[in-house]
């Protein structure tokens, strides 16, 4: 199975650094294989015939032995994460791919959480769920958006990790030439 393994908070704002060929090498001793990251920000694709929940499962525990902090990682599957791209609501012409962004929650979120987002957007944002994943458009950027800066796991009841289309695009891409 081809799985995409999205870290959460690492190499962002100074903290939490780790190079992308130790991550890589970790995640094949943890028995992936053909393992290949994307940018400097815990984005993975490799293969793997472990179940998706044991994989999990075990490799949270094993990352924070061997970095020594803790990283929630949210896998998805190659179609799984297709079908995310291909959901995305809000890609209409005129407005900037920068601002489009895809949440993949780590797990089933609270029953209310499209409307809890939706009452902290501000002009110009917009959001959208479908499943595990949240969908967002940021028309003014993220910067200073409530929403993009939230606790979630407070907020919706689980963690979640966000990536922009580019980012899921090349994703998609790289796992596709497995």
């Amino acid at each position: 199975m081809i799985y995409i393994a999205l870290f959460r908070g690492l190499n962002v704002g100074g903290s939490h650094k780790i190079k992308m060929a130790d991550l890589v090498a970790f995640l094949n001793r943890q028995g992936g294989e053909k393992t290949k990251h994307y940018i400097q920000s815990g984005n993975l694709v490799f293969h793997s015939d472990e179940q998706v929940h044991d994989l999990a499962q075990r490799l949270e525990p094993a990352f924070e032995k061997e970095f020594g902090f803790s990283s929630q990682i949210i896998l998805r599957t190659l179609p799984e994460l297709e079908a995310a791209h291909t959901a995305y609501p809000f890609d209409r012409e005129g407005r900037e791919q920068k601002f489009m962004m895809t949440g993949f929650a780590r797990q089933n979120p609270n029953t209310d959480a499209l409307a809890v987002l939706e009452v902290l957007l501000a002009e110009g944002e917009l959001v959208a769920q479908s499943g595990n994943e949240f969908f967002f458009y940021y028309g003014n950027g993220s910067a200073r958006s409530k929403v993009a800066n939230l606790n979630f796991e407070k907020k919706i009841g689980t963690a979640l990790t966000v990536r922009n289309r580019r980012t899921i695009s090349k994703l998609i891409e790289m796992a596709a030439d497995f």
